[in-house]
């Protein structure tokens, strides 16, 4: 950048900032310049003279946007004062710079016409027929006339803004002959400069371009045939009515671009073919590809809250690109190969209309008439499979599996409680419960069991028949050493047997104790005494299950050591035998008089027979060192005497 255009460039930055601020046009009326000349043929040379006096840092910009509110950018500006338009059209002129210290600014419009010859194409027959046919761009109907010379000494003058974009001229023989053409204007301007065209084109006419676009079935039985025409061809919708026979629908025209053809008294749910047929200016006839209707409908299958559709059309010239099924107007299922699909996103309650699109090669398009569908439900059966568990004092939790039919996303599992051997059933669940587990916190499990019936309603407002059977919870007492449960049926089909599960302190079962249809357990205390207990029962059919609460059967422990025994062989008191309850650890030790030991054991069955190394103690007073460990952890010491008798 020299220094002139970086004075340029800030000048333009200051004007820029001014005019921005007042939110007006940077084209001001400060400045002054002549063209020579301001009106012109393409391409145009314009030449500018300044008439600012004392004018310093003078810019031009030779193609300004009269609304823009800044100074162009630097390199749409130049100091030269010439210029030449290569295109036609109408361009605004913007000058700016300062003088005597104060910026200035003056826009000016100059026109340029058009010169460039027209664009047609020229269609020839065998007979000496030929169609040129314009092309209608901004260069056509830039001029006031098109003059086309036919070559054979005949010439034309044609409007581009006709509503004819076609002329059909015949040669007395088939000789090819140069067709020129060029604009023209009302004045005669331009003449010197006006470029001239010559087709020579040999080409028989060809119809490529004229095909259909859509077929779109409609619910009232019409079908819309979208195709794209050629100006002057006459084109006629045909229709194949399922006999494999195409016949006339009537619909006829011979104007070119988009055309629609409207066929009314068709059925929605039925296939049809149709397809183009055209004469071209040879009276040569030519068919178009082959586009088939598509119909959608509700397939078999049904399921709960799962709409089934399925589709079907006939063959297509074009190779079938894409099935796209809509529903509510958005896609939600493509395939290429697919004919049906199954809609599981779908609400009782609700209606969607769905419709299907075949896309066929360069992008053809097949529309089905819509369909409106709801999505169905069978009546749920009743609950059959359910349980009960018992987890503390003041809480019961129930959960129900459902299985069978009706069953929908959304329901409401209703649940209803009564105390054991009561009809009084009250609704315990919240409205519109969905879970499948329920936990009841009022409840008193420590003075009475409970019994719960459930039934389901389905999000289309169908229920259960009838309530489920009765499934009610077991209250696990302890009455040491028995532990009891109620007895009362906790169904109402028959027991199948109680199982009685001994867990240990991680609440894992080390063992199922079978009890039948008993109500109680006696407790090997010497083994059993650092267990928890559950009771678990099946109604007969194996679908309802109860647990009952979970025992932990704990008490202080129980040593008991005889005073004397006499190990005389009468099998009465024979030996020296210590009993122990709730005891996990054990270890005895006897001594006699001198403190020596006699006799040592770490089994709580363990007992002294009065000998030592194999020979009869003599009678008297023994002593016993006893230390034992509780099923809690407590340590336990315990020491004495006895008498042996002999």
């Amino acid at each position: 950048m020299n220094f002139r255009q970086l004075i340029a460039f800030v000048l333009g930055l200051f004007l820029a900032s001014s005019y921005q601020v007042s939110g007006q046009s940077f084209c001001g009326n400060t400045g002054g310049f002549s063209i020579t000349p301001s009106q012109g043929c393409a391409p145009l040379t314009v030449t500018l003279k300044n008439l600012v006096p004392k004018a310093e840092s003078v810019t031009y910009a030779y193609n300004f946007d009269r609304s823009q509110t800044t100074a162009p950018n630097p390199p749409l500006a130049t100091p030269d004062s010439t210029f030449t338009y290569n295109l036609p059209g109408s361009y605004t002129i913007l000058q700016y710079g300062s003088a005597n210290g104060t910026g200035f600014s003056q826009c000016a419009d100059v026109i340029v016409k058009e010169t460039r010859a027209p664009n047609a194409e020229l269609i020839r027959c065998s007979d000496g027929k030929v169609r040129l046919t314009l092309i209608s761009d901004s260069i056509s109907n830039a001029y006031d006339a098109i003059i086309v010379d036919w070559g054979d000494g005949s010439a034309q003058s044609w409007s581009p803004k006709s509503s004819s974009l076609y002329l059909d001229h015949s040669y007395a023989s088939n000789a090819s002959r140069p067709i020129t053409l060029k604009g023209s204007y009302r004045n005669a301007d331009c003449q010197q400069k006006m470029g001239v065209r010559t087709l020579t084109g040999t080409t028989p006419q060809s119809l490529a371009r004229i095909g259909i676009k859509s077929v779109e079935m409609l619910e009232s039985g019409e079908a819309k045939v979208l195709y794209e025409g050629v100006e002057g061809v006459v084109t006629e919708v045909l229709i194949d009515n399922g006999d494999g026979q195409f016949a006339s629908t009537g619909k006829v025209g011979q104007d070119g671009g988009t055309q629609l053809a409207t066929i009314a008294g068709l059925d929605p749910k039925k296939l049809y073919r149709f397809k183009l047929s055209s004469k071209n200016i040879c009276d040569e006839l030519v068919d178009s590809p082959i586009v088939s209707s598509i119909s959608i409908q509700e397939a078999a299958l049904s399921l709960d809250e799962i709409i089934s559709l399925s589709w079907q059309n006939l063959p297509n010239t074009g190779d079938l690109t894409m099935y796209q099924l809509k529903r509510d107007g958005s896609i939600i299922f493509s395939s290429a190969t697919e004919l049906s699909y199954s809609d599981t996103d779908v609400t009782c309650g609700n209606s969607y209309k769905y419709e299907i699109v075949t896309i066929i090669g360069n992008d053809i398009r097949s529309y089905s008439a819509p369909i409106v569908l709801e999505p169905k439900t069978s009546i749920p059966g009743v609950i059959n499979r359910a349980s009960v568990t018992v987890q503390d004092n003041s809480t019961i939790t129930t959960q129900v599996t459902l299985v069978g039919e009706g069953l929908t996303s959304s329901y409401d599992l209703i649940i209803e409680r009564a105390p054991l051997g009561s009809s009084d059933f009250q609704k315990i669940s919240a409205a519109d419960n969905q879970s499948l587990q329920f936990v009841d916190t009022n409840v008193n499990t420590s003075a009475e069991s409970y019994c719960y019936r459930f039934q389901y309603e389905n999000a289309c407002d169908q229920k259960s028949p009838d309530f489920s059977s009765p499934v009610c919870s077991i209250l696990l007492l302890s009455k040491a050493p028995e532990i009891v449960w109620n007895a009362e049926s906790p169904f109402t089909e028959p027991v199948s047997s109680y199982n009685l599960h001994q867990l240990d302190g991680q609440g894992n079962i080390e063992a199922v104790i079978p009890k039948d249809l008993g109500t109680a357990h006696v407790l090997d205390l010497a083994k059993q005494s650092s267990y928890s207990f559950r009771v678990e029962t099946q109604s007969a059919d194996g679908s309802m299950t109860s647990y009952s609460n979970l025992l932990r059967f704990r008490s202080d422990p129980i040593v008991l050591v005889p005073d004397a025994f006499t190990p005389n062989g009468d099998t009465h008191n024979e030996r020296f035998e210590v009993k122990g309850y709730f005891i996990s650890e054990f270890e005895m030790s006897i001594f006699n008089r001198w403190g020596e030991v006699v006799f040592h054991t770490s089994d709580l069955s363990g007992s002294w027979d009065g000998k030592v190394d194999s020979k009869e103690a003599a009678g008297g007073y023994y002593i016993y060192q006893i230390n034992a460990t509780d099923s809690s952890g407590q340590k336990l010491a315990r020491k004495g005497s006895f008498l042996l008798i002999r």
